[in-house]
């Protein structure tokens, strides 16, 4: 998905938040903002927002004087949904239909995202999530393939969210004991997109495999990924994209293995999947392709 015109105002907002997360003192901030100004003047449109976002970030990183400058908000995302976890996880044993239901709560974390238009309160959102309707809902067609596969690659996404993939991941091998698994994390620190450090922080590798895709935007690339991932997801039976920033980095690839999860947190991607900002959707690469 390339970017539009409502990209530019986003990402400049982002320049603000960003800021503001690191602390800087004003003098600090007006020259993270002019730079960012700067780069968005001359910023051409043939591109992904993740493609943008992997350059604007590091270059303003450098000047705040951090590669990781949300590395405190990662923490308290994790910790707020490590408090989240017991609810989720009873939720869980009392479904009819736990593949479906670790869909549900791995889409809950999805809100953790400080890279979107609209903030969503993320206890509020995990409560009305198992009854939630979603607007695309191909989770039976996931499920099924799921059980029929041998290997499945799920892209994370934010930090903290990735608790609640961990618990689909293990949902998913207590049902399906011989699927193999392997958890895609970014290859840097990129806004607040879980790497293998938030990934091993929480044991992601005590249930799955975790693969530092060497991708350094906020979105999963092949083209930029290393080469033992690139090997990964050619011989993967199917594919788990997790979040906007995967969803706008791939919906083009012609990849009928390829499944998306995620709330809608944009107008852009809102118009780009027929849908409305707030909406769940849990959609194959092909619907779609074919519903534009």
């Amino acid at each position: 998905m390339r970017l539009r015109p409502d990209c530019l105002p986003c990402l400049y907002n982002q320049t603000l938040r960003l800021a503001k997360v690191a602390g800087c003192a004003e003098a600090c901030s007006v020259e993270v903002l002019h730079e960012g100004a700067k780069f968005l003047a001359g910023l051409p449109l043939d591109r992904t927002p993740p493609e943008a976002a992997a350059e604007l970030y590091p270059m303003l990183s450098r000047i705040i004087g951090t590669n990781d400058p949300y590395e405190e908000e990662k923490l308290h995302s994790i910790q707020k949904a490590k408090e989240l976890l017991p609810w989720v996880e009873q939720k869980l044993k009392e479904a009819s239909d736990p593949l479906e239901a670790a869909l549900r709560a791995a889409v809950a974390g999805n809100v953790i995202d400080f890279a979107t238009q609209v903030t969503f309160d993320l206890e509020e959102e995990v409560r009305k999530i198992f009854e939630a309707r979603f607007a695309i809902d191909e989770t039976e067609r996931f499920t099924k393939r799921l059980k029929e596969v041998k290997k499945l690659v799920v892209i994370g996404d934010n930090a903290g969210e990735h608790l609640f993939d961990k618990l689909m991941i293990q949902t998913f091998k207590r049902f399906l004991p011989s699927l193999r698994i392997y958890y895609f994390v970014r290859g840097r620190p990129i806004i607040n997109d879980v790497t293998i450090k938030e990934a091993k922080m929480v044991g992601m590798d005590e249930v799955c495999a975790v693969v530092d895709s060497g991708v350094d935007t906020p979105g999963f690339l092949i083209e930029r990924a290393n080469e033992g991932a690139r090997r990964i997801y050619q011989e993967a039976d199917l594919i788990l994209a997790k979040g906007m920033g995967n969803f706008e980095c791939m919906e083009s690839y012609e990849d009928e293995r390829l499944f998306f999860l995620f709330k809608v947190k944009c107008s852009v991607v809102a118009a780009r999947t027929g849908c409305q900002i707030g909406d769940l959707l849990c959609a194959n690469q092909q619907t779609l392709k074919e519903a534009r």
